[in-house]
């Protein structure tokens, strides 16, 4: 009699685990980009200042925001995290870092830079395009700090035609961001992601 009233409460413990997940919340997954669409009713500047009616579209990628208009066939984009050092978007990457179109944009004495890169291995090095054949192709620039939150805006052409660079697509683009603690571009990130850039 005891044995089976032993088996009766393992069972109903049994099936009270099954049905209500004892072991804890599942773990979360990274979570998609946030994206927000507004109108693009002002006209752009590449001034450091970000106002969201010169975007049509924000997306919280991991630590960077990214706002992006596309007109025709050039893309402007502001990138926006907390930091005094670089931030850097990288353009469909294929194995970790490899084959990345690199963007490393930063903020010193006041002006903005974008280097214009190319992953060549897994972890990098990634040389500025004009060491590697490539150019620079960001033709316009403009950036500001302050408390801590670097902003770089810029524009390019969809699809440069430069060998060192990767299109982007209308649509989805698999990107990497990266964060870093200085405004020297070979210092290593600190912060860094995968996610999806839709334009």
């Amino acid at each position: 009699m005891k044995t089976a009233y032993r088996r009766m409460i393992i069972c109903v413990a049994a099936l009270f685990i099954f049905i209500t997940g004892c072991g804890g919340p599942a773990p979360k997954a990274n979570p998609p980009a946030q994206q927000s669409a507004t109108n693009a009713t002002k006209t752009w500047q590449a001034d450091g200042i970000i106002d969201e009616a010169e975007y049509s579209q924000l997306q919280k990628v991991g630590e960077v925001d990214i706002f992006t208009r596309v007109e025709g066939e050039v893309v402007m984009i502001g990138l926006r995290a907390k930091t005094t050092g670089w931030i850097a978007l990288g353009i469909d990457p294929e194995d970790k870092m490899k084959g990345a179109d690199m963007l490393l944009c930063y903020v010193k004495d006041g002006k903005a830079t974008v280097v214009d890169m190319y992953s060549t291995g897994t972890f990098g090095p990634h040389p500025p395009d004009d060491k590697q054949g490539g150019a620079q192709d960001v033709t316009v620039m403009g950036g500001s700090q302050k408390d801590g939150v670097t902003i770089v805006e810029f524009q390019r052409k969809l699809n440069t035609g430069d060998s060192k660079d990767k299109p982007l697509k209308k649509g989805e683009n698999k990107i990497l961001w990266g964060i870093g603690d200085s405004t020297d571009v070979t210092a290593k990130h600190s912060r860094r992601g995968y996610g999806i850039l839709t334009l």
